[in-house]
């Protein structure tokens, strides 16, 4: 259904437009789509060119980097290592360390990039030289004192003059020392503040062993961050690219902008951390990669991503840098996607600017060739809109020489109106004639649906008559069962009032005031025990009570507990005891027991009553006739219930009843015909069993419906034949047992209702239901 809705949608679209626009429209939109579509992929394709050139340009710029800081890192390896070589073969002496200095000295000359080197041993002993801020070195040694002793150099090498004094330096107490110490191969240590100057530095220390494998001390040599922070500034990435490093914690290493990697103050410089630059594209940067991985320390291998940083589209690059000894820093790029795109911008403007030109001329060329082939259409629709107002003597007049489809159009047209003059003309003698027949077929069917209907309520109410034929002797049977309870209640009233009220006042003047409260006691007691109690459960009572008489030595139990049982009294005794205890007791009882009887009887009489007044009502209900044919309000329930009252006899014979009658409102309805819709219903429910079987009858509410069902037990109904029970004079019983109009009745007062009427049936289970409109439409 939805595919077909969006075939036929531009059909339906294009009627509701002119000529002009359908002829314009589809030329202009070609145009422009097809410009667009070019446009958009060339856009497209311009994105994805730069997108890969762009990760190209980073990845090629965080290759430079990884390679300048490898470079960079392995400086102070080498200069260990030489040491170490020196060591080895004995160009220095572990026991003086003096011979050092001038070996430092000389290295540092050729590695310009350290800051620091220095040996330190297990006793204290400490050698080293410190590159200064200012392009001068100093010496500093131990030299047994356990201080730090910092000298000038001289131009040679020499050691200068002392100018520097520091008590209690252990060098085995440094992290340079320890750390190398703790892993036994060379080792970074963190990086840490230098105070004068302020900067960051790192230290590769290494374990050196002498030739018979013992621990002689700790080779170390620095390295100043600040560096790594120079090189990063003279890459040259994009307009607006920033390249930074940081360690896994997320503290700043080194950074491509002006701001330092740490920040200043009395304690010296304190580690930066990238979430707390000042630089928003770093800070922003730095978390999206924790947005994306949750953790640094997730990132094992180079990362290309395309991100979204305060509304602009960016490219980063995150590239671990670790080396085999223990260093593991992240270098991160980032360049913006603006950098690239300023020439597919360009290009973009250009293609709109073409594809408002190509608009204007699809526009002007599309209105020139609609107006040649509107104009002739256009005559042509106004003649036929004279013609359409009676002007048949009009003609289309185009130029005689067009021998186009239009030209074909315009003398097929006025053909056509020659031929529909002529037609008419005939038309309006035929018109004539029709209308005379049409006056005198309204009239015969306005006679006929008169007697339709007529007939139809005759036939409803004979087959009420039928009905009620077949109820009269179970109606009469109804009836005289309630009488002869009246009957036998007024017997037994008029003889225990005989001996009531022989007795009664002789009693009640020999009562005392406490026995007098008993003995009427008694009578409410008996009074509220309203229930029969079977032979079997009135001998167990009799039991029951003589065994307390017994107990409680009152005299005769038997005839005591014959006369209790009788009227219901159970084995509490005791509010009667002061009457029990008398002599006369039995007496007593038996005046008692009459009263209890006069009420019981009765209560016999006002049932047998109601229940006579409950089948005359039904009964007339039934068989009164609405000549109003006025709908009413009604409770569907209660026309039920009629119907079930009147086969109530029928209904106790063989037949187990089920009702399920939920709360329902009143409707607007002929509650005289749907009673016979009931009755037809049940009656054929009862025959297909043979009068033996369950029925259950459900009234339930629908969202805009009241549902009846009836279901039976019975034979059911052959497929073959479901779709034929509902029609006139159909059925399947032997001739003269039914007239095969019950169903067919039962179809007519629902359809006149607005309702509908449902079968499903199978051996064993058969279930009409009636659904009827609770609105009245």
């Amino acid at each position: 259904m939805l595919i077909q809705s969006l075939r036929s949608f531009p059909g339906k679209f294009a009627r509701r437009q002119k000529l002009k626009t359908i002829l314009i429209v589809p030329f202009v939109l070609q145009v422009c789509g097809a410009v667009g579509l070019v446009g958009y992929l060339s856009f497209k394709n311009g994105q994805q060119s730069i997108e890969s050139l762009a990760h190209q340009i980073t990845a090629e710029v965080e290759d430079r980097i990884a390679e300048r800081t490898q470079s960079y890192l392995t400086a102070p390896h080498a200069v260990n290592q030489l040491n170490k070589h020196a060591l080895d073969l004995a160009q220095l002496q572990v026991n003086n360390l003096k011979s050092m200095e001038r070996h430092f000295w000389r290295q540092i000359q050729v590695f310009n990039q350290i800051s620091y080197i220095q040996f330190g041993t297990p006793k204290g002993e400490f050698v080293g030289l410190a590159a200064n801020d200012d392009g001068t070195f100093t010496y500093q040694v131990t030299e047994s004192t356990g201080n730090l002793q910092t000298y000038s150099i001289r131009r040679g090498g020499q050691r200068g003059e002392l100018l520097e004094t520091s008590p209690n330096f252990m060098p085995q107490k440094r992290p340079w020392y320890l750390a190398p110490e703790r892993t036994d191969k060379p080792t970074w240590t963190e990086i840490y503040p230098w105070v004068n100057p302020p900067t960051l530095a790192i230290t590769l220390g290494q374990p050196y062993y002498d030739q018979s494998g013992t621990f002689q001390g700790i080779l170390a040599t620095d390295l100043t961050i600040t560096q790594i922070s120079d090189f990063l500034k003279t890459l040259k990435i994009g307009k607006a690219g920033k390249s930074f490093m940081l360690e896994r914690s997320g503290l700043l290493v080194a950074t491509s902008t002006s701001e330092k990697p740490f920040t200043p103050s009395e304690q010296g410089p304190q580690r930066l951390a990238a979430l707390n630059s000042e630089d928003a594209l770093i800070r922003e940067s730095t978390q999206t990669l924790l947005d994306r991985f949750g953790d640094l320390q997730v990132i094992t291998d180079r990362q290309q991503l395309a991100v979204a940083i305060d509304g602009k589209r960016y490219f980063l690059q995150v590239n671990p840098l670790r080396d085999q000894h223990g260093l593991d820093w992240l270098s991160v790029v980032v360049v913006p996607e603006s950098d690239f795109m300023e020439q597919i911008y360009a290009n973009t403007r250009a293609t709109i600017g073409l594809s408002i030109a190509a608009l204007f001329v699809a526009i002007l060329f599309g209105m020139v060739t609609a107006r040649w082939v509107t104009n002739p259409i256009l005559k042509i629709n106004q003649a036929a809109t004279a013609i359409s107002s009676g002007d048949l003597g009009r003609n289309v007049s185009l130029n005689q020489y067009r021998s186009d489809e239009l030209g074909e159009l315009a003398r097929t047209f006025n053909h056509m109106v020659n031929d529909l003059r002529i037609a008419l003309e005939e038309r309006n003698i035929m018109v004539e004639a029709l209308k005379e027949s049409e006056q005198q077929l309204a009239e015969y069917n306005r006679s006929l649906e008169q007697q339709v209907q007529e007939r139809t309520q005759e036939l409803i109410q004979s087959e009420k008559m039928v009905a009620l034929g077949q109820l009269t002797a179970g109606v009469a049977h109804e009836i005289n069962t309630p009488l002869g309870a009246i009957q036998a209640a007024g017997e037994n009233i008029s003889s225990s009032l005989d001996k009531s009220m022989q007795r009664l006042p002789q009693v009640l003047q020999e009562l005392q005031s406490e026995q007098s409260e008993a003995f009427f006691h008694l009578l409410a007691a008996a009074q509220q025990h309203r229930d029969i109690l079977t032979s079997r459960e009135e001998r167990k009572l009799k039991r029951e009570l003589k065994k307390v008489l017994t107990e409680q030595n009152l005299e005769p139990a038997i005839e005591i507990a014959s006369t209790l049982s009788k009227m219901g009294i159970t084995s509490d005794i005791s509010p009667f005891e002061p009457i029990l205890v008398l002599p006369n007791n039995t007496d007593i009882l038996d005046v008692a027991y009459d009263l209890t009887v006069i009420y019981n009887n009765t209560q016999n009489i006002r049932l047998a009553v109601g229940r006579a007044a409950k089948i005359v009502f039904a009964l007339k209900s039934y068989a009164r006739q609405d000549l109003s044919n006025e709908k009413v309000m009604a409770a569907i329930p209660e026309t039920v219930e009629t119907v079930l009252t009147l086969y109530h006899n029928q209904l106790k014979q063989g037949i187990e009843l089920t009702k399920e009658f939920d709360p329902v409102p009143e409707i607007l309805c002929y509650p005289e015909e749907l009673a016979q819709v009931w009755t037809n219903l049940l009656h054929n429910a009862m025959q297909a069993m043979d009068y033996k079987g369950q029925i259950a009858i459900a009234i339930r509410q629908d969202p805009h419906h009241i549902v009846v069902s009836i279901t039976d037990s019975g034979s059911g109904i052959p497929p073959e034949i479901q779709e034929k029970i509902f029609s006139p004079f159909f059925t399947t019983k032997p001739a003269g047992e039914g007239s095969g109009l019950g169903l067919d009745i039962v179809r007519k007062i629902v359809d006149k209702h607005q309702g509908r009427v449902e079968c499903e049936s199978q051996p064993g289970h058969t279930r009409f239901e009636v659904w009827l409109p609770i609105e009245a439409v």
